[in-house]
């Protein structure tokens, strides 16, 4: 019988700086034990592993890597305040000098290929800071359009890129994700080679890829898609990208 696969190493973070770029959002930088440590490329995700109901157990949940500064080694997450789960509950009440652990190392960044003169994102809320990661790190000469759904206008972030930015912020509706899905049935893509990035609610997701991929054309390899949450389901898997419908 095949031995099972050794557990990723675990690696004793603490918090240094606590920010709130926008009411639903909280920034925290982390240093400590992030030597060799792999960011995998702008809007990769990662395990954080936080206290949970107060006690000495620790819930393990899947964050996006806002920024990394391998010297001297500072790790920038933020979390959204959707909801009151573990991750949500620990970042509300952060301080400076609280301890948490991460797992391993990064995951899934997005780096557009050479050939690509145009990005589309889409995402909603949860996905904002990959989004702001990936826009960060385009370079000039790239055009990219972004497309966020918000629960509110005063989560709005100001994105910094080198790329020249079409911003277009969405108010959500009652139904999560409903107007960034309408926003998305009713483009037309640019001319040209270029790529599109989709991150937002799973089911959700799944009917931008099937537009993107039937009606519009897109291929499977300029698509890339995730789902950074599912509609009334804890803890959905971070490896759901649509791509086994």
């Amino acid at each position: 019988m095949p031995e099972p696969p050794a557990r990723p190493p675990r690696r004793n973070v603490v918090v240094t700086e606590v920010s709130r770029p926008t009411p639903g959002l909280v920034r925290v930088l982390l240093r400590g034990e992030l030597e060799d440590w792999n960011a995998a490329g702008p809007g990769a995700h990662m395990k954080v592993l936080v206290p949970e109901d107060g006690s000495d157990e620790q819930a393990m949940r899947t964050y996006t890597v806002r920024r990394f500064e391998p010297d001297p080694g500072a790790l920038t997450l933020e979390f959204g305040l959707h909801c009151d789960g573990p991750a949500t509950t620990w970042a509300r009440n952060a301080e400076v000098g609280d301890r948490l652990r991460i797992s391993g190392t990064a995951k899934r960044g997005f780096v557009p290929d050479p050939s690509s003169e145009w990005c589309l994102f889409l995402a909603d809320h949860s996905a904002l800071p990959a989004v702001a990661a990936i826009i960060e790190a385009l370079p000039a000469g790239i055009s990219a359009t972004v497309i966020v759904e918000l629960p509110s206008a005063v989560d709005a972030l100001d994105l910094v890129s080198q790329a020249e930015l079409d911003v277009e912020w969405l108010i959500a509706s009652d139904i999560p994700c409903e107007r960034l899905v309408e926003a998305a049935l009713d483009l037309e893509l640019p001319a040209g080679p270029g790529e599109v990035w989709v991150g937002c609610e799973a089911n959700s997701m799944r009917q931008i890829r099937a537009h993107m991929l039937g009606e519009l054309g897109v291929s499977p390899r300029a698509l890339h898609t995730r789902a950074y949450w599912k509609q009334n389901v804890a803890n959905h898997p971070d490896h759901d990208t649509g791509e086994d419908d």
